[in-house]
């Protein structure tokens, strides 16, 4: 009996293909939406965490803006005074505290152009935390002897990709009208904006790129053994004392992984929410569809019940459709879900970002969930519909034209 309504159930997909198809993508974006998440939650979490350890357990990192409001502090222009951030040495624990200014200055490398992007430091800082806190180590060249030489690091990809020909250690690059050296350039990080980017001196920057002093935020680092969540509030305490920017933030590593974990949370979230909506209006699809098969089948379903079909047999057999049609977007859902994961891991690989997406930590179980979902969703919005195809009287649905 299930085959033959399994064989009707195809010959009504095929008389109705575009319609049919139409209400199946409704289920394919919801569910490839609530794959993709679940493909990558643990990756992008795995991912996040690795670049978080990158950062160090010994730093502090300080921006302008309330916590709750971060990324509105960076964006705001505020900026702490360079001798304001130098201060903080004096705070017991602290083994040094180094200012970063950010811009985007024209760089010119053998006649090609591009705007890059410059972070602005004490270079000997720079290297004390690259190499101690960070890991991060030479590519090629060396850090200059001299911290406030006319010398420059490159980034692992500003040093390798950015302009058509490579650049060797020695090279000139032009920025702003002045040649600078090419000393080093740094291992790739992962960090897209790291690696992308030029690191020189704090006054050779100012000098060139007209950009008023000031740190855009300051990166602190602890002595060996020192509690950090001590000595961040004892850096909070002195840094309350200067008057450039009111309100700031202190993060810990433990801080940034709770904030990150909040927003990659609300994300997820949001993502999820869509998923849902298209999920219901998938649904509404599939209802609408049985109810215009029921009306368009009406004189099959008096024939069928003239020959002695039963309600519940007209019953079985439309839910049987709603349900397929909901099972086939599940399944099409999950296969595009896992394809679409698979490329923005690849994508991400390319770029440096491993581990994203692996097969090995997908949850099938997960996915016979989602597909036990969209079965039971196709059921259920094909019920009413059902119902009133089972309750026809013959001789109407025979008159029926």
């Amino acid at each position: 009996m299930l085959k033959d309504y399994f064989l009707l159930t195809l010959k009504s997909i095929r008389y109705r293909q575009l319609r049919s198809w139409l209400t199946i993508v409704g289920i394919v974006i919801g569910i490839m939406l609530v794959v993709v998440i679940i493909s990558l939650s643990n990756g992008v979490s795995a991912a996040i965490n690795g670049q978080l350890q990158m950062l160090g357990n010994d730093l502090l990192i300080i921006v302008p803006g309330k916590e709750t409001a971060i990324l509105t502090g960076l964006m705001g222009g505020q900026k702490f005074n360079y001798n304001d951030i130098i201060d903080l040495e004096r705070v017991p624990g602290v083994a040094m505290a180094m200012p970063v200014d950010i811009g985007t200055v024209n760089a010119e490398f053998e006649g090609e152009k591009k705007a890059v992007f410059v972070h602005a430091s004490r270079l000997d800082y720079l290297q004390a935390i690259f190499e101690k806190s960070e890991g991060l180590q030479m590519y090629q060249g060396a850090w200059p002897s001299d911290p406030q030489s006319n010398d420059i690091i490159l980034g692992y990809l500003a040093g390798t990709s950015l302009f058509k020909n490579n650049i060797r250690i020695g090279d000139e690059i032009i920025i702003q009208s002045k040649r600078l050296r090419v000393a080093g350039i740094l291992a790739r990080s992962g960090n897209q904006t790291d690696d992308n980017s030029f690191y020189m001196s704090w006054d050779l920057f100012h000098a060139i790129s007209g950009v008023a002093p000031g740190a855009v935020s300051a990166i602190v680092q602890v002595d060996p053994g020192a509690n950090i969540d001590l000595v961040a509030l004892q850096v909070r305490y002195q840094l309350e004392k200067q008057k450039e920017v009111k309100d700031f933030t202190i993060l810990t590593p433990e801080k940034t992984a709770q904030i990150v974990g909040t927003i990659l949370g609300i994300i997820e979230l949001a993502l999820l929410i869509i998923s849902l909506v298209s999920l219901l209006v998938g649904a509404v699809g599939i209802m609408n569809t049985m109810y215009t098969s029921v009306v368009e089948r009406t004189r099959q379903i008096g024939i069928m019940k003239a020959v002695g079909a039963t309600s519940d047999a007209i019953l079985s057999l439309f839910l049987v459709e709603s349900g397929f049609i909901g099972l086939v977007g599940g399944i099409l859902g999950i296969l595009l879900g896992l394809a679409i994961a698979a490329g923005i891991g690849a994508a991400a690989g390319s770029l440096g970002v491993n581990g994203l997406f692996s097969f090995s930590t997908i949850d099938y179980s997960e996915l016979g969930i989602i597909l036990l979902i969209t079965f039971v969703t196709g059921v259920l919005s094909g019920i009413l519909p059902a119902r009133q195809a089972a309750k026809m009287e013959p001789a109407e649905a025979l008159r029926y034209e």
